[in-house]
């Protein structure tokens, strides 16, 4: 009779052994969020999507199943999760992911990886829950600096052209998101970090008469500033634009891979 409780705390541990498929959508600080997981045996990988992304612009997690138990899913508004009440911010993505996890009994600590606005909510899950996170990877994150070192470059007319598409983010208030950031800013707990950097500039900001070549300066130096938050952390710039995990999937893989392989050992 002593064995269950013994068992149930196994399959908690990073390795997830006892874990099994689920596909399906878990009630959520009242959002009705969609999750899918699959693989394993090895710790479980959780991904983070782009503002307006979801879980099918993941097909790579589908290559890291043998090595890991992998997990993708629908923030409010997005995909095949119910619309929330209100925009959501960063601090409230954590906050229902932190739950998700607990009510769809995923096994943790977790790697986190996080493209764009998901990179907020990757690093600020281990800030805020650091028992849930075993390792953080960042793909081209957001930073809560941005805005405020790309404005310092611009006239007033072209920093309201740099924010006219947060308009059409109808499930995310973005500039909240990036005040809620700039307050957890500058620690993360002892876990690995990997920082992926996009290296060209975007040439669609170029034909919009931004600033595109300062500004592509400005965020390189805040992805170091990210990287510089562990000591031991990793740091790649790749020749490509803002969705790396697209134009060079290998690379993305090769890396959240060798995290896994670094917890397994």
């Amino acid at each position: 009779m002593r064995a269950r409780p013994l068992i149930a705390a196994a399959c908690m541990l990073v390795l997830s052994a006892c874990s099994t498929d689920k596909d399906g959508k878990f009630a959520v600080n009242g959002n009705d969020l969609y999750l899918a997981c699959s693989g394993g045996p090895g710790p479980t990988v959780i991904f983070e999507a782009a503002v307006g992304g979801d879980h099918t612009l993941w097909p790579i997690a589908d290559r890291i199943r043998d090595k890991a138990y992998a997990c993708v899913y629908d923030r409010p508004g997005n995909g095949d999760s119910s619309v929330p009440a209100k925009p959501m911010t960063a601090r409230a993505d954590v906050a229902d992911l932190h739950k998700l996890l607990e009510v769809a009994g995923i096994p943790g600590p977790v790697v986190m990886v996080g493209h764009s606005y998901g990179g907020l909510i990757a690093w600020m899950e281990a800030v805020e829950h650091p028992d849930d996170v075993a390792g953080v990877v960042l793909i081209d994150s957001s930073h809560p600096d941005q805005l405020a070192r790309w404005d310092a470059l611009m006239t007033e007319d072209q920093q309201a052209q740099l924010r006219a598409p947060f308009a059409n983010f109808p499930y995310v208030d973005f500039l909240a998101s990036l005040q809620e950031a700039a307050g957890e800013y500058g620690s993360l707990p002892p876990v690995p970090l990997t920082v992926i950097t996009g290296a060209n500039v975007d040439q669609a900001t170029c034909d919009n008469g931004l600033p595109c070549q300062e500004m592509r300066d400005i965020w390189l130096d805040l992805q170091d500033d990210y990287a510089a938050l562990r000591p031991d952390s990793r740091h790649i710039e790749a020749p490509t634009g803002h969705y790396i995990q697209d134009e060079d999937p290998d690379l993305v893989v090769d890396e959240i891979l060798r995290m896994v392989a670094s917890l397994d050992s």
